[in-house]
């Protein structure tokens, strides 16, 4: 009877801890998740120069290095209406990490590069994140996004104050001087 009470308790604590670790461990492959991709700006027109945002989180149970400043880890490729420019040097580059349960916010292109649309249309792209584990091996993680690239609406361009300033303090010395001068004119 003892056995059999002891074989009862020990497939009660396998199946609680087998039931524990496959609700909190991440499945294979999604240790590091790309979440929230967006453009900056949201609504991007034909011309604009736009960045790509995404939230890295890091589910995995160890610490992962990336690089920051002019190195952007993410980058996109484009199936279409997107140019990728060149921009000046950059030599800001530092080293970030990001321990297990954190996450944060990576842009890109780095600051050496630029995204420009270039033609209206829904546009696919595949955003990258690229980061080292702690034994230094090259790991990247890939998500597809979609964004739409609109035609620039051409507002008409309104005088500037100050053109508008002297416009009315013109019109006022019109105004006065026209008055000033009837007065002259009476007998």
């Amino acid at each position: 009877m003892a056995d059999l009470n002891s074989s009862k308790i020990f497939l009660t604590v396998s199946l609680t801890l087998l039931a524990f670790f496959t609700t909190t461990v991440p499945a294979f492959g999604q240790e590091i998740e790309l979440t929230n991709i967006h453009s900056s700006p949201p609504n991007i027109h034909v011309g604009d120069s736009f960045q790509i945002n995404a939230t890295i989180v890091n589910n995995s149970p160890g610490m992962i290095y990336f690089n920051g400043g002019c190195l952007s880890p993410l980058s996109a490729t484009f199936d279409k209406n997107v140019a990728i420019g060149q921009a000046m040097g950059c030599f800001a580059i530092y080293s970030a990490n990001l321990k297990p349960g954190e996450n944060t916010t990576i842009v890109g292109p780095s600051n050496s590069n630029s995204y420009i649309a270039n033609s209206t249309g829904t546009t696919n792209a595949n955003v990258t994140f690229s980061y080292t584990v702690e034994n230094k091996s090259e790991n990247a993680i890939s998500k597809s996004f979609t964004f739409d690239i609109s035609e620039r609406i051409s507002i008409p361009e309104f005088p500037s104050l100050s053109l508008v300033i002297f416009a009315l303090a013109t019109l006022v010395s019109v105004v006065f001087v026209s008055r000033k001068n009837l007065n002259l004119f009476k007998f």
